[in-house]
């Protein structure tokens, strides 16, 4: 079988021949159908993510395909790879307890890790009437929205044009007093950019906000906060990855988890597709580009079948 492989940090993935993973007795064989091309790939693949393996190591984090050897034979699932594999491959090794059956292949795909950070961040934002996205673009975000609207919350995020899906605050030279105008309540605000604007938005909020950082796409530091805001004004700063949220659910919470996903898979939980490719038709290199260059615009799929 072939697979999407790096063997130093920092390198492109190659597609190369490797190994059939061999199965513990928790574990199941999935043919994979599809894995998409998530921001979280491209930072592990730097060595800046969370979690790091032995090298030579395999990427991508989720994906959906049928299951050929183990409980489930023949079911559909999407799935999280065993921690030795990667889900940009033939073939993975998934834990029992990482597989849900779905329906729908394409979406299916999809349905892990951008889902539970959102169910993650309902959970969070349980006493804020006011949420507040630092993007309006991203996959998380625009989930987070419909989710928290769905929710009767109200909801903003930070945009460089006008959304007619949301309320909107313009990403430009009256970014800060635009913020002071428009949001009046303890607000959570959900940042996958970081960076100094980060810090000062947080700065210009009501009292008692948080900033909730979930990702680093400017790979800056969160600056400009007063530390005046911290004490007197009872502010926070916090991280959230999806991996400490999913690992803290029992198995019966995940299930019911995903049920509730499943059954939003085509409205709140629907992810927008750019491009699909197939793995033999684009290199390692040319899979970053695009993922790169279409960022905000859909999901970049590798398709196996």
């Amino acid at each position: 079988m072939k697979a999407f492989v790096i063997s130093k940090y920092g390198t492109k993935p190659l597609w190369q021949q490797v190994l059939k993973p061999s199965l513990l007795s928790h574990q199941v064989l999935i043919k994979v159908r599809y894995a998409p091309v998530n921001p979280s790939d491209i930072y592990y693949s730097l060595g800046i993510y969370g979690i790091k393996k032995a090298l030579p190591t395999q990427l991508g984090m989720e994906g959906v395909g049928e299951v050929v050897e183990g409980k489930q034979k023949g079911k559909l699932v999407a799935f999280l790879p065993a921690r030795s594999v990667g889900s940009w491959a033939e073939y993975v090794a998934a834990n029992e307890n990482d597989i849900y059956e779905v329906a729908n292949e394409i979406q299916g795909s999809m349905a892990i890790i951008n889902p539970f950070t959102v169910l993650g961040f309902q959970e969070r934002a349980k006493q804020f009437k006011s949420i507040l996205f630092s993007s309006a673009r991203s996959s998380t975000a625009i989930q987070g929205i419909k989710l928290f609207k769905e929710l009767g919350k109200d909801v903003w995020a930070i945009s460089k044009e006008n959304k007619d899906y949301v309320n909107t605050i313009l990403d430009d030279e009256n970014l800060i007093s635009n913020v002071q105008k428009n949001i009046k309540d303890k607000t959570i605000f959900f940042d996958s950019t970081s960076g100094d604007k980060a810090g000062t938005i947080l700065t210009s909020l009501p009292g008692n906000s948080v900033l909730v950082n979930y990702g680093s796409s400017t790979a800056a530091y969160i600056g400009k906060i007063n530390p005046n805001q911290l004490i007197f004004n009872g502010k926070s700063v916090e991280g959230f990855w999806m991996h400490n949220y999913y690992t803290s659910l029992t198995r019966q919470q995940k299930e019911v988890a995903f049920n509730y996903i499943n059954s939003k898979l085509d409205t709140v939980f629907k992810s927008d597709i750019y491009q699909i490719v197939k793995p033999q038709d684009i290199s390692g290199e040319e899979l970053y580009k695009l993922q790169s260059q279409t960022r905000g615009q859909g999901k970049i799929l590798l398709e196996f079948k």
